[in-house]
């Protein structure tokens, strides 16, 4: 239905004269109740079609002026909304007809305001002519807010029966006013069976009263919020359940009772159960090849550590073997080639020159054999220990790859294990041939520092350095390095030196027993 264009502010109305049935001594009184109430006074002819008297809410409701009404009846009907035009046509034709006594309607209108209202519309037959209704009668009551109210109650009410969840209402002595079809669902009995009922009837056997506590919760206008419990079935079925319950007011705020939402949670329960268990299964499982891997990890390093013993102590016995074997054979030939070479010298002979070429290569061989029975057994207690060694090993890299190698200490360092002290020379060692081979360095510094309860082997370079992450390229030495630092409960670092080069660092963690101590010239050393 088209909108009607907007007038201007309705005048006062005038007095109009009432219709003749009101005629005594009340007239005035009655003019002034009609005139300030809220609902449309209405009185009307039939045929012809004709207003007698509207009070004037009608102007305020429908934003038409009296006067306009008196002069086109039909503006009231046209004002209905279509939808409800018909409904109003039927229900005039049956009290017309006489199919019912009274006249009662409600539809809505349309005002030129664009607001569509609702009206309660109740007329009776003042008088007929000729057998059929001439005068009528009836008060149009503007009841938009009430239809409004009922809407929403509707969709309430459509909601609460159509929800998943049981919604139970309770006046104040515990005992169910109302059970929506969610509750009938959760817990199986019907309206009827509960209504009237305390929730008694559902709690599990030996269960706590918990309704009483809940009581005396509202009573002092608390809410409960997803309070988890459990309630029975009517087959006896035990059901985990979720409480959510407030207190309900009256229009004065007065207390009148409380509402329970129930939400079922017994499927989620048991899926919670079910994820514990499997849980606690993958823990299990998890701890049984956690213990499963640590065997064969333990298997594996003592079958590694006995291949490392192996080889220490097959290059043990061939250090010996070279220093007692071939070094003895190698003395007694240079000392003799020694003194052959003074005797020729003292004779004159011309043979001389080639008796001392020989008696210093055999002395140069005799230095390199020692030399390589000691890299091949480097640590000895009673050749000064790991520090006598790491000196040692600088002093033979320096002479073996033509590069300023030094060794620096500035701490005692006491190492009973004698394993232990062979990792690290092996370490300092394998850092050294990489940072000649592989980096170019023509200086290499070899330090042992304490780091509070623990000691730190450093091998400083000043050559190419490293271009990423030593992990990314790691080759069978770094890997056996590392291993070596683990094997004395160590970890290695390689980096990218200060300045230029590279820094390899094993931390390792000291006996109980090595403290550091000082020597007489204020140095302290390995």
């Amino acid at each position: 239905m088209k909108k009607r264009a907007a007038t201007k502010s309705p005048r006062p109305p005038k007095r109009e004269s009432l219709p003749e049935i009101v005629t005594d001594s009340y007239e005035e009184h009655f003019r002034l109740l009609v005139e300030n109430i809220g609902d449309v006074l209405w009185f009307r002819e039939v045929d012809p079609p004709r207003f007698s008297y509207v009070s004037p809410a009608f102007e305020r409701i429908w934003g038409v002026r009296l006067a306009e009404l008196r002069e086109q009846p039909q503006l009231w009907e046209e004002s209905i909304y279509p939808d409800d035009q018909k409904a109003v046509r039927a229900a005039l034709r049956r009290w017309f007809t006489g199919k019912t006594e009274n006249y009662e309607v409600h539809y809505r209108v349309q005002g030129r305001d664009g607001k569509v209202r609702w009206l309660a519309d109740r007329g009776i037959i003042l008088s007929r002519k000729n057998g059929r209704p001439h005068q009528i009668g009836g008060i149009a009551r503007d009841i938009t807010e009430r239809e409004a109210a009922e809407a929403m109650n509707r969709r309430m009410a459509a909601v609460v029966e159509t929800t998943d969840d049981s919604i139970i209402t309770m006046n104040l002595d515990g005992e169910i006013d109302t059970w929506n079809a969610g509750a009938e669902r959760i817990f199986g009995y019907t309206q009827e069976e509960a209504v009237g009922r305390t929730m008694s009837f559902l709690r599990p056997p030996q269960a706590e009263d918990d309704e009483a506590v809940f009581k005396r919760m509202i009573a002092r206008g608390l809410r409960i919020d997803h309070y988890e419990t459990q309630r029975r079935h009517k087959n006896g079925a035990i059901l985990d359940v979720s409480l959510t319950i407030s207190p309900i007011r009256d229009a004065h705020g007065r207390l009148a009772g409380f509402s329970k939402i129930s939400r079922d949670i017994t499927e989620r329960k048991q899926a919670e159960q079910t994820i514990l268990r499997l849980n606690a299964e993958l823990e299990r499982r998890v701890e049984e090849r956690t213990a499963e891997l640590r065997g064969q990890i333990a298997a594996r390093r003592q079958l590694e550590e006995e291949i490392l013993r192996i080889s220490e102590r097959e290059q043990r016995r061939i250090g010996q073997d070279l220093h007692d074997d071939l070094g003895q054979q190698l003395a007694g030939a240079w000392m003799m080639a020694d003194v052959l070479a003074r005797t020729l010298a003292a004779n004159g002979a011309r043979e001389q020159e080639a008796a001392l070429k020989l008696s210093t290569l055999l002395g140069k061989s005799l230095n390199h054999t020692r030399a390589l029975a000691r890299g091949l057994h480097p640590v000895a207690p009673e050749q000064g220990g790991l520090g006598a060694a790491l000196k040692n090993l600088a002093e033979r890299s320096a002479d073996l790859f033509g590069i300023t190698c030094q060794f620096e200490s500035r701490a005692v360092i006491m190492l009973e294990d004698q394993r232990s002290a062979i990792h690290l020379y092996r370490i300092a060692q394998e850092a050294i041939n990489n940072a000649v081979r592989h980096g170019r360095a023509q200086n290499v510094r070899i330090r042992l520092s304490r780091r509070g309860g623990k000691a730190a082997l450093s091998v400083i370079d000043d050559g190419l350095g490293i271009k990423e992450p030593a992990a990314m390229h790691e080759g069978m030495g770094l890997r056996i390095m590392r291993y070596r630092s683990e094997m004395i409960f160590g970890t290695l670092e390689i980096v990218k030196a200060p300045k230029r080069g590279t820094c390899v660092t094993c931390v390792f963690p000291l006996p109980p027993a090595s403290k550091p101590t000082s020597s007489s010239n204020g140095l302290k050393k390995l």
